[in-house]
């Protein structure tokens, strides 16, 4: 049977985004820049060590796909690589009302999930490029995103 175990919380801080590219053959995306982030968890601490993106598809459906590039460096001074391409927000009125406003939201308030996936050179590290994980996410406030992030056993 498969498990999921907490391993960590990734929160972030984006800017932006970009004017939609309305219009794009290769479909609309709205385009924020990562200005801060921390990866925290009882086997890691990190932050983020230079500006990331998320590139948001917006989907004639409404849900919204999420594409991040994150460069997170460990307090032991390891480089962690963060991404997901398979990221879904399906949003909810509580999800847009506090988006618009700045607000929070709470774990069941909208379907925002994502998997992560890492990559380091670090031997200390290692546990993350041999391992699944799985988030679930909320609106942390202003232009603030929170995911819990569990390892699948």
């Amino acid at each position: 049977m498969i498990g999921l175990e907490y391993e960590m919380t990734y929160r972030e801080t984006i800017e932006g985004p970009l004017t939609p590219t309305t219009g794009s053959p290769l479909g609309e995306r709205l385009c924020w820049k990562v200005a801060s982030a921390s990866l925290t968890g009882d086997r890691i601490d990190a932050t983020l060590a230079m500006p990331g993106t998320d590139w948001i598809r917006l989907g004639p459906d409404g849900i919204r796909r999420q594409d991040l590039r994150a460069q997170l460096l460990t307090r032991d001074g390891a480089v962690i690589l963060l991404h997901y391409d398979t990221g879904l927000i399906r949003p909810s009125e509580a999800f847009l009302n506090a988006l618009s406003n700045g607000g929070e939201t709470g774990w069941t308030d909208q379907y925002m999930r994502m998997v992560p996936e890492f990559d380091t050179g670090d031997d200390s590290y290692a546990w993350l490029t041999q391992n699944l994980f799985v988030a679930e996410g909320r609106l942390a406030g202003a232009k603030q995103i929170e995911y819990r992030i569990y390892r699948v056993l």
